[in-house]
């Protein structure tokens, strides 16, 4: 990682403060197990995030961190789903880069949009995740989540949903949470309006 670029530290426990326990408890056991192979992880992760929100623009390291007596306090069943997924024993195995993927966007949008919470996911509709779901002036986050391919895969990603949300209407505000974990980069942009 770039020495050069501002860090921001995450405790991972801290996610539910920051936003719905619905919106998070799903998404840890998911995001620990896509980070770490083992059960022991070595910690901090640190991610390269290139971000442009609102005021904000550049690249920035996301230390990620966590307590797993506080997590498990949360959710006493946490490392027994972790466990699972890693293991593939999990009927959602085949979708834990994608919820590690909304966890780490739900990291994002406190990180880089405090005071902001995510109040619904979509059905069926882009963006995945509302911040204001009146109807005809949604406000959210599109997400989408990499095991491999870095920062090409992550913006023709981005390229793809961009285009997408441009042609909503009913899309007042729309943010793109795009992350990868070999190499560990990610995007965060707004692209409406």
């Amino acid at each position: 990682m770039n020495t050069g670029v501002p860090a921001r530290s995450y405790a991972l426990e801290r996610l539910y403060l920051d936003q719905h326990r619905d919106f998070v408890i799903d998404t840890i056991p998911a995001l620990l197990a896509w980070l770490t192979p083992s059960s022991r992880p070595s910690q901090p992760f640190v991610f390269e995030v290139s971000v442009s929100t609102g005021e904000q623009a550049g690249l920035e390291c996301l230390r990620l961190s966590w307590d797993i007596e506080a997590l498990a306090a949360q959710d006493p069943t946490l490392l027994d789903r972790a466990r699972r997924l890693r293991q593939g024993t999990s009927a959602q195995r085949e979708h834990v880069v994608e919820l590690a993927a909304y966890g780490l966007a739900l990291v994002a949008v406190s990180v880089w949009m405090p005071g902001r919470r995510i109040v619904a996911w979509a059905k069926h509709s882009t963006p995945d995740m509302l911040l204001d779901p009146t109807p005809g002036a949604l406000r959210g986050v599109e997400v989408a989540g990499r095991s491999r391919g870095g920062l090409p895969s992550l913006r023709t990603a981005l390229a793809r949903k961009r285009a997408a949300l441009d042609v909503m209407l009913d899309v007042a505000e729309a943010h793109v949470s795009l992350w990868c974990g070999s190499p560990r980069v990610a995007l965060h942009v707004q692209v409406k309006p």
